[in-house]
């Protein structure tokens, strides 16, 4: 995941930031953000999973085209001053966020040019993650894009290893462009090369 572009901010400029943020608490499920909604804040994960998403032009269907961590940021769109969010943001389980108000970052950037560059790279590091997952669905099988996911979820390259899987099925399902039945399909192809569910949520 890409680092939070303030993550090695100075200490003074800390000291300021800080007080005008706050700390802000969503149950499972709740809808962070809404598709379209003045950009007002800039949002960092502090703990638990949110999923964005975007709606089809047809028919209002929702499609999942990310899912953020621990110390995962969203919401760039506030440092515009006419901005408005361009996906949905709801909940996975409950968390816990830091939210900064778009005029105090601009503040912050305004006062700290390598600041910009910093969040530059973050937004172009998330393009391109984005135009990833677009080039996974249409060239990768769903076998591979499961065993990536799972390989990303590991750390590892070679050896065995025990998941846990960070959020339900059915949201893994979406997020790699799938339906769950097709993914629980997926998972017994993969039993063939050892990956096995087990009781808790673990592969």
């Amino acid at each position: 995941m890409p680092e939070i572009p303030f993550s090695r901010i100075s200490s003074r400029k800390k000291k300021v930031l800080l007080p005008l943020s706050r700390i802000e608490h969503f149950p499972a499920g709740c809808t962070i953000i809404e598709f379209g909604a003045k950009a007002d804040n800039f949002y960092v994960l502090e703990d638990g999973y949110i999923r964005l998403m975007l709606s089809s032009s047809c028919g209002g269907k929702k499609s999942t085209i990310d899912v953020l961590g621990p110390g995962g940021a969203f919401g760039e769109e506030s440092v515009t001053n006419s901005g408005l969010y361009n996906f949905t943001c709801v909940a996975l389980d409950d968390v816990e966020v830091r939210v900064i108000p778009g005029d105090v970052l601009r503040k912050i950037l305004l006062e700290d040019p390598e600041l910009i560059f910093r969040m530059m790279g973050r937004i172009s590091l998330n393009m391109h993650s984005l135009m990833s997952q677009i080039a996974d669905l249409k060239m990768r099988s769903t076998a591979e894009r499961l065993s990536m996911f799972l390989i990303e979820l590991s750390g590892l390259v070679k050896g065995e290893s025990v998941i846990t899987l960070p959020y339900d099925k059915r949201v893994i399902a979406d997020k790699l462009g799938m339906s769950p039945e097709t993914l629980s399909r997926t998972f017994a192809k993969l039993k063939k090369v050892g990956v096995r569910t087990v009781p808790g949520n673990k592969v």
